[in-house]
């Protein structure tokens, strides 16, 4: 591997551990301010969703929000120059009725998501999204 992508390897990794913290902190610490985000369609969001990091941190807070335990862990993550590719197991208990989960249901969802980086920021970040198997 070469040095780029162990750097965006970390970047990545260093990414995910903020957001396990709970904090909006690993949306600015690991996006660029013109980072572009987008969230393919999935059954709960048919149209999908994205924009750049403000758009980014508006989900993110609602999700917060709804999801307060929310955790994620890598499966998977390959990483070639500046290309970083994640599969990912989320969870989190619903604290309101969210679709049709209701409060106290643990939502589990697999993404595969993928980054592109430049200077140890992400500039660009798709994610695709389905239910955990057996949901």
């Amino acid at each position: 591997m070469d040095s780029s992508a162990e750097a965006n390897e970390r970047a990545i990794r260093r990414c995910v551990e903020l957001y396990n913290q709970r904090t909006q902190e690993w949306i600015d610490t690991c996006y660029a301010v013109d980072a572009e985000w987008t969230e393919l369609p999935t059954p709960g969001l048919p149209h999908g969703r994205g924009g750049k990091r403000t758009a980014l941190r508006a989900a993110a807070e609602r999700a917060l929000a709804l999801f307060p335990d929310r955790q994620m862990k890598i499966r998977n993550l390959v990483a070639q120059g500046q290309q970083v590719v994640l599969e990912i197991e989320w969870w989190g208990t619903a604290v309101a009725a969210v679709g049709p989960n209701k409060p106290g249901d643990v939502l589990r969802l697999r993404l595969a998501s993928f980054f592109t980086l430049a200077d140890g920021l992400i500039t660009k970040h798709t994610d695709y999204c389905t239910l955990e198997p057996g949901e």
